[in-house]
């Protein structure tokens, strides 16, 4: 006699004979749904995987063009022509100075300014924040005209430094914004206990806020950084010597005449370019996804 003859003659059937037909309808259709999910994302990531792939290849390729073709051998050659071509390493620095100046200034403000807008409750508060939303919406192509006359007037064009306070006042606006969200989950409980001790609201929030807060004046800097490193129409328009400009705008050397490319030398550049924001994203990386400090935030 089977099992299953011997279990439906004892009275407890097997617990897959036991499910409904539905239930295993629901099973195959989970399937299936998941099926098309991994299609989709597998299109996705091929969409914006194959550029990337290509840039790779033409990296390698000593003779690439405009027609994609796999090389017959790699080389490094468009690498080194990259990085020991003349004022590279001045592009490299001055770009550092840029998108890391402008983003300290950036963060430094916001943080002075989240303080008032996330602890205090005035009349104009929402009106100014909602100002400062409309800034980060305003198009710098726009006020590239004027901020040029203006630059000019004061004998700020080809100057790194007016430049870099340029960049650093349009990061502010969003810095802010993401300062006082971070603020506003600090339980003001914490800095108020630090007054009872003596201390003022200045070091308060100096000694107590902002160190809680690390992550997130790191999540506000790293974009700032990304945002000022990646900046091409401001050092653009307002540098003009070759030795002042930054990596992101020395690019276009690798643009002949006549629409004649150095695509090898051109994909080399570009992954170079994109290393230092890959780093240090891949540094800090590991903090975002984690709290700030257990306990001390808001439920």
């Amino acid at each position: 006699m089977s099992v299953g003859a011997v279990a439906a003659a004892s009275g407890t059937a097997p617990a897959h004979a036991t499910r409904p037909r539905r239930f295993w309808y629901r099973q195959a259709r989970a399937a299936r749904k998941n099926f098309w999910h991994a299609v989709i994302f597998a299109i996705v990531f091929a969409f914006f995987a194959l550029p990337l792939f290509l840039l790779v290849i033409d990296a390698f390729n000593g003779s690439a063009t405009i027609s994609f073709a796999l090389p017959s051998s790699l080389t490094f050659s468009n690498f080194t022509s990259v990085a020991t071509s003349p004022g590279f390493g001045t592009a490299v620095l001055n770009g550092f100075i840029l998108s890391a100046g402008s983003a300290a200034v950036a963060l430094a403000l916001a943080a002075v300014a989240a303080y008032p807008l996330s602890r205090f409750r005035f009349k104009g508060r929402v009106g100014y924040l909602l100002g400062v939303l409309f800034v980060t919406g305003v198009p710098v192509t726009a006020l590239i005209v004027p901020l040029f006359e203006f630059f000019r007037t004061f004998g700020w064009v080809n100057e790194i430094v007016p430049v870099m306070l340029l960049m650093a006042a349009l990061a502010t606006p969003i810095s802010i914004w993401l300062v006082k969200t971070f603020l506003d989950s600090v339980d003001p409980a914490l800095e108020e206990s630090t007054w009872v001790d003596g201390a003022s609201r200045v070091q308060g929030y100096f000694r107590v806020v902002l160190p809680l807060m690390s992550t997130g004046l790191l999540v506000a800097f790293l974009l700032d950084f990304i945002t000022g490193w990646a900046n091409f129409y401001i050092p653009f328009i307002l540098l003009s010597s070759s030795a002042k400009l930054p990596i992101s705008v020395t690019i276009y050397q690798f643009f002949g005449s006549y629409g004649t490319v150095e695509y090898g030398r051109l994909a080399a550049y570009s992954i170079i370019y994109s290393i230092p924001p890959a780093v240090l994203y891949l540094f800090t990386g590991g903090r975002f996804g984690g709290s700030f400090a257990t306990g001390a935030f808001k439920g």
